[in-house]
């Protein structure tokens, strides 16, 4: 007869097993230590942060589609239409090697805009750098935050 006692030592077990199964899993996958700490610390960033961090990456790894149905308010969405958004943007990305993304912090509310300031460097193709800090308006729309294109970047 099985004891609950044996039960909950089996699970313990179990448990612990595949906890280190993940843990080197996670380090001998080619994960490096600074891939690990960005990863973790976004999970503590606040839903804006996490919205321009998903963002810049979008615009990193060239996903216009992504930008426009993510992150562009309904009302931009009016204003535009999906082809045309993406291929103007596409203009502006053809210009872009990367962009490495350094710190963002939440910084509130101002008036009715979520406020985040974001350090990051661009890399060009043309071998340019440059180092922006840039502060990024952002609004909750359906229970998802958007970036307010017209406040951060006109």
């Amino acid at each position: 007869m099985i004891s609950g006692n044996n039960i909950k030592k089996s699970f313990l077990f179990l448990s612990l097993l595949l906890t280190a199964l993940f843990l080197l899993t996670s380090v001998f996958s080619g994960c490096s230590i600074n891939d690990m700490k960005n990863k973790l610390g976004y999970l503590v960033k606040t839903e804006p942060e996490k919205t321009v961090i998903d963002f810049l990456n979008a615009l990193s790894t060239k996903r216009p589609e992504t930008i426009y149905d993510d992150f562009l308010k309904t009302e931009d969405k009016n204003n535009i239409s999906r082809e045309k958004f993406i291929n103007e943007l596409n203009v502006i990305l053809n210009d872009i090697e990367d962009i490495d993304i350094g710190n963002t912090v939440y910084l509130g509310y101002e008036k009715e805009f979520a406020k985040v300031v974001c350090e990051f460097n661009v890399s060009y193709v043309n071998g340019e750098m440059k180092e922006y800090k840039k502060y990024i308006y952002l609004l909750e729309e359906n229970k998802s935050w958007k970036i307010v294109f017209d406040k951060t970047f006109f």
